[in-house]
């Protein structure tokens, strides 16, 4: 699972070893560490996400439900501050919503689509 929060990315699949534990990756170790401050992080310089975390699977639900709840923003998008961060997320926002175009009920006719993909990217 993808996780895009307003201060991070994450990637959180199964662990392979610990089946009571999710293995939390990340590109960039704060991302790991704001979320999870208590765990041993380790590195794999060799890992898509070199940033990894064995995490209790119960403690990874409470983490994620304690953001979910204290969602404040109305928008996401203008949620992030890192520039660098808002930008790749950006570019995703960008290619999950041309994935969306062919699933999309009714096109929406007030604006060009060039002008709607380009927002903020």
């Amino acid at each position: 699972m993808w996780l895009a929060l307003s201060d991070g990315w994450l990637s959180i699949v199964a662990h392979r070893d610990k089946p009571d534990h999710l293995l939390v990756r990340a590109r960039n170790k704060n991302h790991i560490e704001s979320y999870f401050p208590n765990a041993d992080m380790y590195v794999n310089g060799d890992a898509d996400y070199p940033f990894r975390a064995d995490v209790l699977r119960t403690d990874v639900t409470f983490i994620i439900a304690d953001y979910i709840q204290n969602i404040a923003y109305p928008n996401y998008k203008n949620s992030v501050d890192d520039d660098e961060l808002r930008k790749s997320l950006m570019g995703v926002w960008a290619e999950m919503a041309h994935y969306g175009d062919k699933y999309r009920p009714v096109r929406n006719t007030t604006h060009n689509n060039e002008e709607f993909y380009s927002w903020g990217y």
